[in-house]
């Protein structure tokens, strides 16, 4: 079975609170895509506007719906060790790092699973495959950038993500597969074929004219 989670890449909590708040009734999880100008040129909350993640938390009582949701955050920023214990204390359920913005991957692995917390391994298409398999025993999942351009919504999808997923699961027949970036109703089946077993979309859902529609449609593949 396929798993389609939302992303969100919010430049506020108010916005990431408004577009949680379209899918809560749609689907069980919803990743929240994080920048700080580092690994990632772009820059959104809560690193961009003087925001901090705890105070902001502490005033509107937790990640919105976190009664109903279940989140995964993204770190797309550079040395990630420095950032998780806030987003453990946030109480997100997963945290994706990625393997070029940092070298304490083993450190970062460590934490999350002391507190029970599931744990993906991101790479762009033009990282070789070998820095995941350094690590791919340990973590649950990994999660493959459908373009080396991040931190954005609306990039299409580098067709040698296809291949890249297809020597992963290859190699792993049993590895959960993630893929974000480029993935609409047109790139989906392709990357199905080639291994995909999630698929993680921002405006393919978000900027569509039916949410509801969108994701149903996702869901029937």
């Amino acid at each position: 079975m396929i798993d389609i989670v939302p992303a969100v890449l919010p430049k506020s909590y108010g916005e990431l609170s408004a577009k949680v708040g379209l899918v809560r009734d749609l689907v069980k999880r919803v990743q929240i895509d994080v920048t700080n100008g580092t690994y990632a040129s772009s820059t959104t909350w809560p690193y961009g506007r003087g925001d901090y993640l705890e105070e902001t938390l502490d005033e509107y009582g937790g990640l919105p719906f976190w009664d109903e949701m279940d989140y995964e955050v993204d770190l797309l920023i550079a040395e990630p060790e420095k950032e998780i214990d806030r987003w453990i204390q946030a109480g997100v359920a997963v945290a994706i790092v990625h393997v070029e913005t940092t070298e304490e991957i083993q450190v970062i692995i460590k934490k999350l699973q002391e507190v029970h917390a599931e744990v993906g391994l991101g790479i762009k298409p033009s990282t070789s495959n070998d820095e995941l398999y350094r690590y791919i025993d340990l973590v649950d999942f990994v999660q493959c950038m459908g373009n080396d351009q991040i931190g954005y919504h609306g990039v299409s999808l580098d067709e040698s993500v296809y291949e890249k997923i297809n020597h992963i699961r290859a190699r792993y027949p049993d590895l959960p597969i993630a893929v974000d970036i480029g993935v609409n109703i047109e790139t989906a089946p392709k990357l199905i074929e080639a291994g995909a077993t999630k698929l993680v979309s921002g405006s393919a859902i978000f900027a569509s004219e039916n949410i509801n529609e969108a994701i149903r449609d996702f869901k029937e593949l």
